[in-house]
Parts: structure tokens; sequence; C-alpha cells
């Protein structure tokens, strides 16, 4: 079931549904990213909402890939980044998200730009 929820997860954030999203999380839900810890739903669309592109570019992803690292699920992605005025490659990267969930809600969130060791 954690898989599953963690997956529609990941799906709503890259849909930028975040309204969807945010039903999967707990009301403290802690963001973590390598700028520093913040706490709460508000806090938490914040950060995946600018973590999921800027308006300057159309991102392309790689279908989530997950697994189950602790009794966390991770999700890691590849993205491309295209410059919508010309559709050049701005910038290509891995992308990681580890998620602990407790009772169905997502209580955390460690956002891992260029991913993760395999």
């Amino acid at each position: 079931m954690t898989f599953a929820r963690a997956r529609e997860f990941v799906e709503a954030v890259t849909a930028h549904d975040f309204d969807a999203a945010q039903e999967f999380l707990d009301p403290d839900v802690e963001t973590v990213t390598p700028r520093g810890t913040v706490r709460g739903i508000a806090a938490c669309r914040q950060v995946l909402s600018k973590a999921s592109g800027d308006e300057q570019f159309a991102i392309e992803q790689a279908e989530p890939k997950f697994e189950d690292s602790e009794g966390d699920v991770i999700a890691r992605t590849h993205e491309i980044a295209r410059w919508r005025e010309t559709g050049e490659v701005a910038y290509e990267r891995d992308f990681a998200v580890r998620l602990t969930l407790e009772h169905e809600r997502i209580v955390k969130v460690v956002v891992m730009p260029g991913g993760v060791p395999s």
C-alpha cells in the first residue's frame, strides 16, 4: 500500500497538481532540502513547486522508479529541462525524493537533487 500511495503522490507532483499532492501529506510534514528543513503543508508545497521547474523551462521526466529503503520509499527519475523559447536542452539531472509514510500519510519528504547512489 505504501508504494501505491507514494506513486500517486509523485504522479500528482509531476503533473503540478499540488492540491491533489497535499492530500497525501501529514499536516506537520517535514520537508528536507539541501538548503534546510521546513515544516507544514504550505512549506512543502512551496519546495515541491520550486523543485518541479521554472516557468522558462519545459521539464521532461523519465518514468519514476520506486524502491524500498529501510521502510521509506525512494522515487528516482531523470529530468531534461528545455528552454521554452528554443527547445534547446538547458540542463539534465537525476532527481530523487525519499518519502516516509505513517498511517497512510507522508510525514517526511527529503528532496535529493542529483539523486542518490544506487
